[in-house]
């Protein structure tokens, strides 16, 4: 990974956890739809607070050449990763996701991460984006709980191995948003 990626991770408002092995490509970042303007829309657009978190995302990645964007048919997905897109001339992959089948979503997005080259963001949900970080060699984790947005995980991978890194970026989320019994992930 190059020292820009590693800047831009780590600045303000982003708090590292642990170094990235620098020897290992690609950088696969995962985050989390930004917050949503309705819990009970199928489709919400982004609310206000989530369009500020998604300025925070283009922010902490403002000196990374992003290489390519992955979200899902949702218009939450798409709008976290709009201005990032635009920074880079991008058009986002869309993986179809089918909720009774989440284990093809999270091997089609995947495969997608690793066939490029660079820095990719994949932007998900709550409950996509752990099997995701597993999937591409990461540790298992548990879903994101509902008011958890600010989470971001780097996966360096090589050979099948990741190494990943869990920050944060953007506002702080409430007290409390990482302790989610009996949540239904969205």
């Amino acid at each position: 990974m190059n020292a820009l990626l590693w800047l831009a991770l780590f600045r303000a408002p982003v708090l590292p956890v642990a170094p990235i092995d620098t020897g290992y490509t690609p950088t696969i970042v995962l985050v989390r739809h930004a917050e949503k303007s309705s819990n009970t829309d199928r489709d919400p657009d982004l609310s206000d607070i989530g369009r500020a978190r998604a300025a925070a995302l283009d922010t902490a990645l403002m000196d990374v050449h992003v290489t390519a964007i992955i979200v899902t048919p949702y218009r939450r997905t798409a709008e976290t990763a709009a201005l990032v897109a635009a920074r880079h001339h991008l058009t986002p992959i869309v993986v179809a996701i089918d909720a009774n089948n989440l284990d093809a979503h999270v091997a089609a997005v995947a495969k997608a991460a690793m066939a490029h080259d660079g820095v990719v963001l994949v932007v998900g949900h709550s409950n996509t984006i752990p099997k995701i970080v597993h999937a591409l060699g990461g540790p298992v984790g548990a879903d994101l709980c509902d008011a958890n947005y600010a989470t971001m995980f780097t996966v360096s991978t090589a050979a099948g191995k990741g190494r990943t890194v869990r920050s944060r970026f953007g506002a702080a989320e409430p007290s409390g948003a990482e302790q989610c019994p009996g949540m239904v992930p969205r």
